[in-house]
């Protein structure tokens, strides 16, 4: 995907909820959004994701195809990053690690079984603070 990329350390920042977003055919882009250099837009799509004054933001420009797959990775993305169930699913794994030395803990076997420390016993604690946030997210 071609890109109109502007080097800045300005940093806008907003709400996903109260942003916006606009999508300009070439010729359209280039009569709204006044660009210095016309012939810069070389794609037949430019996509503006702006903040909610609609006056700061970030355009794209691409392919019919470019800028869906790029907004599809970007959802994808924020959708793995942002899934409670990962986080869960690593809390479960360490505990039925814990459950089989409790186990042998039980049948007294002794041997290969240290006692829990103080890291295990918060690894419990951490478990149903992550069941709790699974379950108010979903």
């Amino acid at each position: 995907m071609e890109r109109i990329l502007l080097i800045s350390t300005h940093t806008v920042w907003g709400h996903a909820g109260h942003s916006l977003y606009t999508l300009h055919p070439r010729q359209r882009a280039v009569e709204e959004l006044l660009p210095d250099d016309e012939d810069g837009i070389t794609a037949p799509f430019v996509l503006g994701l702006w903040n909610e004054g609609g006056d700061n933001g970030l355009i794209l420009q691409g392919s019919r195809r470019e800028l869906p797959d790029y907004l599809s990775a970007a959802i994808d993305y924020v959708k793995r990053e942002t899934d409670p169930r990962l986080e869960l699913d690593q809390a479960l794994k360490r505990l039925r690690a814990l459950r089989q030395r409790a186990q042998a803990l039980e049948e007294g076997n002794y041997c290969h079984i240290a006692r829990l420390d103080e890291q295990e016993v918060g690894l419990l604690n951490d478990i149903a603070e992550a069941a709790e946030e699974v379950n108010d997210q979903l």
